[in-house]
């Protein structure tokens, strides 16, 4: 009897352990990185810094690589600019390049794209193998609130002048001196929490009264400076120096002249 039960407690854990072994396998990843190739190495590139973290242990390869192999396939539009390259080498060989969208948790949105165009889901997890050794974002503590900070003194501005019905589009990518520690998803949320009645933010720059660019030329733990410019249809351009306080990662007071 008790051989028995070893035998049937064996035979559980056997079947248990081929289950996770043969879990999902997406057929169009597979068809893009061989199942039967030993990947030398996986580099992660990011699309706004000059960073990239690469990675060599065999052992963090294979995680890496079940979690991409068992994305799902999706058709959500694309609505955000990816955030790094994913590339898989055999030896010298580049094999395979993947487009990434970072803190995506939403099954139904894609954030793993091939370089046909083809829309994945992959679990998010990943991100634990390269971005906090990327992006270095507790260098930049409270940059949302930054943002979102400057965004409303601006749209207040804005709204004196004009009162209702305002459409403003906003550009921050080439403030490359604090987007390069924003992810997609963070430059969206900061967009989607600027709310000041009467305006709305637009996604294409010809929809706009007016276009917001910002440039910040310091950003320190105890004081932040930016150049704003706010530009309307007839091409007019009003420049606005911002000089502003930080206390614990948030902005306390800001001193605004005109340029």
């Amino acid at each position: 009897m008790k051989k028995f039960l070893v035998l049937i407690c064996t035979l559980i854990v056997l079947f248990t352990s081929s289950c996770n072994f043969f879990k999902h396998s997406n057929t169009k990843i597979e068809s893009k990185l061989n199942k039967n190739i030993k990947y030398e190495r996986i580099i992660i590139t990011s699309t706004r810094l000059a960073g990239r973290y690469t990675i060599f242990d065999q052992t963090s390869i294979k995680r890496f690589m079940n979690e991409i192999y068992g994305a799902k396939n999706v058709e959500g539009d694309i609505t955000l600019q990816p955030d790094f390259f994913i590339e898989f080498y055999d030896s010298n060989k580049k094999v395979a390049t993947f487009k990434y969208i970072a803190g995506i948790t939403d099954e139904n949105q894609p954030n793993l794209i091939d370089e046909e165009g083809n829309k994945y889901y992959v679990d998010s997890s990943i991100e634990d193998e390269f971005i906090k050794r990327i992006m270095k974002k507790e260098m930049f503590k409270g940059a949302s609130d930054y943002y979102i900070s400057l965004l409303e003194d601006v749209l207040n501005r804005i709204k004196q002048e004009r009162q209702d019905n305002i459409k403003v589009y906003i550009d921050i990518n080439k403030d490359y001196l604090v987007i390069k520690y924003l992810t997609s998803v963070d430059m969206r949320n900061i967009y989607d929490s600027v709310k000041i009645q009467g305006i709305e933010i637009v996604e294409n720059e010809n929809q706009a009264d007016y276009v917001i660019n910002i440039v910040t030329s310091e950003y320190k733990d105890t004081k932040v400076v930016a150049n704003v410019s706010i530009k309307d249809k007839s091409n007019y351009t009003k420049k606005l120096f911002y000089e502003g306080n930080r206390v614990d990662g948030k902005i306390t007071s800001y001193f605004i002249k005109n340029k």
